[in-house]
C-alpha cells in the first residue's frame, strides 16, 4: 500500500485525499459536457455539484458515525480531525447527495429530476478513481485471498475488492453512457441505482473490514443495497403497469 504518494516541498502528498479531489474532478468536467450538451445552465450544476459534495461529505461522516462507531459518535462528532479527516461511508454521500440534488430539482425551474441523469456516468467515473485511492490508502480491503490476483495488506493476502469495485464502477459508467446516447433519461437513474447497489451488494462478500458494522450476517451496505434493489425494481415495475 502506498498512503503518502509523493512528499512535495518537503510535505507528505496522501494518495487518498488526492484520488479522491482528482475523481471529483473528472466526474464534474464529464458531466460538465454532457449537461451543456442539453442546453442547460452551467450555474446550475455548479450548484448541484458544490450542494452535493458539501451534503455528500456529512452524510459519508454521518453514516459512518451512526454504523461505523456508534459507541464514540459524540466524542466523535465534535472532533475537527474527524470531519475533515478520514472515515466515509460512501451509501451515506450518495444518500445525502441525492436529497440535496433531488431537492434542488423540484424547486429549480431551469432544472428536472431527469436531467440529473447526466451527472451519473462522471459520477461512476469518478468514484472508480477514488477506489484506486482506496487501494493505495489501505482501506475497504478485502478478505483472504488465495488467488493470483491477491494483494499482501497487514501480512495478509487479500482479494483487491477495491480494484474489483472499481473495474464494475467503469463497466458502469459505460453502460449509463449508452442509455444517456439513446436519451433514456430515466432508464439512466434506475440503471445506476440497481447498477450500482447489485455490484455493492455482491462485492461486500468479499470485503473484511468490518468496520462499517453487520447485522444478521449482513453488512449495513448490502442492507442499504437490499433496499435501493427493492426501489428501482418497484418503479420498473409501476412504470410498465402506468404504460399497459
Amino acid at each position: 500500500m502506498r498512503p503518502i504518494l509523493f512528499h512535495l516541498f518537503g510535505e507528505p502528498v496522501f494518495s487518498y485525499p488526492l484520488l479522491m479531489g482528482f475523481g471529483w474532478g473528472v466526474g464534474f468536467n464529464y458531466s460538465l459536457g454532457l449537461w451543456l450538451k442539453d442546453g442547460l445552465q452551467k450555474s446550475d450544476l455548479w450548484k448541484i455539484f458544490i450542494g452535493s459534495f458539501l451534503f455528500g461529505w456529512i452524510g459519508a461522516k454521518v453514516f459512518f458515525l451512526l454504523f461505523s462507531a456508534p459507541d464514540r459518535a459524540l466524542d466523535y462528532s465534535v472532533e475537527v480531525n474527524f470531519w475533515l479527516g478520514g472515515g466515509f461511508v460512501f451509501y451515506g454521500g450518495l444518500v445525502f447527495a441525492a436529497l440535496f440534488a433531488l431537492t434542488y430539482a423540484f424547486l429549480v425551474k431551469s432544472t428536472k429530476v431527469s436531467d440529473l441523469a447526466n451527472i451519473l456516468p462522471g459520477l461512476s467515473l469518478g468514484h472508480a478513481l477514488g477506489r484506486i485511492g482506496c487501494l493505495l490508502a489501505g482501506c475497504c480491503y478485502g478478505n483472504h485471498c488465495d488467488l493470483p490476483i491477491g494483494i499482501v495488506f497487514r501480512g495478509v493476502k487479500r482479494h483487491p475488492v477495491q480494484l474489483y469495485e472499481a473495474l464494475a464502477l467503469v463497466i458502469l459508467f459505460f453502460v449509463l453512457r449508452e442509455l444517456l446516447k439513446k436519451r433514456k433519461k430515466a432508464q439512466t437513474l434506475i440503471a445506476y441505482l440497481f447498477g450500482y447497489s447489485a455490484i455493492r451488494f455482491f462485492l461486500e462478500f468479499f470485503r473484511g473490514d468490518e468496520i462499517r458494522g453487520a447485522y444478521l450476517n449482513l453488512s449495513t451496505s448490502q442492507w442499504v443495497s437490499i433496499v435501493l434493489i427493492l426501489i428501482t425494481l418497484s418503479v420498473t415495475v409501476l412504470t410498465k403497469t402506468r404504460r399497459r
